[in-house]
């Protein structure tokens, strides 16, 4: 297996994924369509019902927009359930428990919260498996302050993603997060992908709990060694 590259410094420009190119970014792409339209037809029902039940619970219109960092300098408005009550600071990194409804926190916890996300992948602003899109008030932050944290916008914002599969999701180490999403980038192949979309599946079907529960009994591994888990050569087919 190779070495990871070097990840990238929060000063250096953020090129396009050497392994990617046109014709892999054309077939990311073309799956990401694909996938968007089977997820909305497949989730499409079930979205409109837990839409209804959290305006209903929380008195607010059931969908939630805010501007994110999608990849390559670019910002868009982020659909999402609303879960959180009115009057709930947007910016606060992770919300108290008092902010929302036990339904909001199962879909929190879930990550079902973020299904409408499938809209953005459709639009072109997201992809199926990319980095998280972040904040552009701590994406700023993180990037002054952790190495490597501005390498991860090479490639377009996922709905999930090589950092989220391992656990590292809401108060979790952002510089974590940056070095497995620079070694997904890094990495990067189709196959990578399926991966990620099956092991979401898997956590979403087996439960969060349980997954949060191994993410708090240690450390996430270093990128080399999650990289591993996939056949091939470092993640690369």
């Amino acid at each position: 297996m190779t070495t990871t590259p070097a990840l990238a410094g929060p000063g250096r420009p953020a090129a396009r994924p050497a392994r990617a190119g046109r014709a892999g970014l054309a077939c990311k792409r073309a799956c990401d369509i694909a996938g968007a339209l089977a997820g909305l037809a497949v989730f499409g029902l079930p979205l409109l019902v837990l839409a209804a039940c959290m305006r209903w619970q929380l008195g607010c219109p059931a969908l939630f927009r805010q501007v994110r960092l999608t990849g390559r300098g670019r910002q868009a408005e982020v659909l999402k359930l609303r879960t959180l009550r009115a009057g709930t600071d947007p910016e606060a990194w992770v919300p108290a428990p008092a902010q929302s409804t036990r339904l909001g926190w199962l879909l929190r916890d879930s990550h079902l919260d973020e299904l409408p996300q499938l809209v953005n992948v459709l639009r072109g602003e997201m992809s199926l498996v990319g980095p998280r899109p972040e904040r552009p008030s701590f994406a700023g932050r993180f990037a002054a302050e952790i190495p490597g944290y501005a390498g991860r916008t090479r490639m377009k914002a996922g709905l999930t993603g090589w950092a989220q599969v391992h656990g590292l999701t809401g108060d979790t180490s952002v510089a974590d997060r940056a070095a497995l999403d620079n070694s997904y980038i890094d990495h990067w192949s189709l196959r990578l992908d399926l991966v990620i979309l099956a092991r979401t599946a898997w956590l979403a079907v087996s439960g969060p709990a349980r997954h949060t529960r191994a993410r708090r009994a240690g450390a996430a591994p270093a990128p080399r060694a999650l990289l591993q888990l996939t056949p091939g050569r470092g993640g690369q087919q």
